[in-house]
């Protein structure tokens, strides 16, 4: 049997996957294709939409080696996480029931969606007038992505990314007076920003719904005032600040 490297199973083109797939199935629009590759990577789902390896969503054998699972308990497993991970345009645009919600839909925008199509990454190594005249090269006539930061040929893709994209945060913007969805997100990223013990706790929880500046003292209502919160979306942080730090010292 091939000996599959992460690199070779990356570059596999969709016809690729198809012609050694044990079964083929639709997620959501996305073709997904299960894989024994046996070896260190073993049955593993690959993920493919409009003729492009949408590689970043895929998932392999050697992540639930842990789990002693057959190919049959491995296959729900993927195809639970195929269906978390992966949104139809409706799904994206529909009301949101919490803040998890909004992060799975958004990671889907900026790390998966824009895959489908050819691009440029608008990050490149080097800052030499060299490596900058390659990067113009490379993207001469493209179009700029802010939504995946990549550069396109196909200007009707990136529209319509961008307007899934606000519709997305149309969707969070039409929570701004749901308590419990503001609470629980103010404590997830007060989690991820270690509140407790950062110095700039208050900007760097905050910077997560907006640009702030960051001021040494956390001016919290000029932040409040930046990112134009309601007074529901006010107290529901504070309604957090009082919880996660009584659940962080308790």
């Amino acid at each position: 049997m091939k000996l599959y490297t992460i690199e070779t199973i990356e570059s596999l083109t969709e016809s690729d996957a198809a012609s050694i797939a044990l079964e083929t199935l639709d997620v959501k629009g996305h073709t997904v294709y299960l894989v024994d590759f046996g070896g260190y990577f073993g049955y593993s789902c690959l993920v493919f939409k409009n003729g492009h390896h949408i590689y970043y969503a895929n998932d392999y054998e050697l992540h639930h080696k842990w789990k002693n699972a057959t190919q049959q308990q491995l296959r729900e497993i993927y195809l639970q996480k195929m269906r978390a991970i992966l949104f139809t345009p409706e799904e994206i645009a529909a009301p949101l029931s919490d803040y998890t919600d909004y992060n799975r839909r958004e990671y889907y925008l900026r790390n998966y969606y824009g895959m489908q199509e050819d691009n440029v990454s608008a990050f490149y190594i080097g800052n030499t007038e060299q490596a900058e005249r390659e990067q113009a090269q490379k993207t001469a006539g493209m179009i700029f992505n802010p939504i995946s930061f990549a550069y396109y040929r196909n200007a009707a893709f990136v529209r319509e990314h961008v307007a899934l994209f606000r519709q997305l945060e149309a969707a969070q913007n039409a929570t701004k007076d749901n308590f419990e969805y503001w609470q629980s997100a103010f404590r997830q990223e007060m989690a991820n920003h270690e509140y407790a013990i950062n110095w700039q706790a208050d900007c760097d929880t905050l910077s997560a719904f907006g640009v702030l500046p960051c001021y040494m003292t956390d001016d919290i209502e000029s932040y409040f005032d930046a990112l134009d919160f309601t007074r529901t979306q006010k107290e529901a942080y504070f309604a957090a600040k009082q919880a996660y730090l009584q659940g962080s010292c308790c």
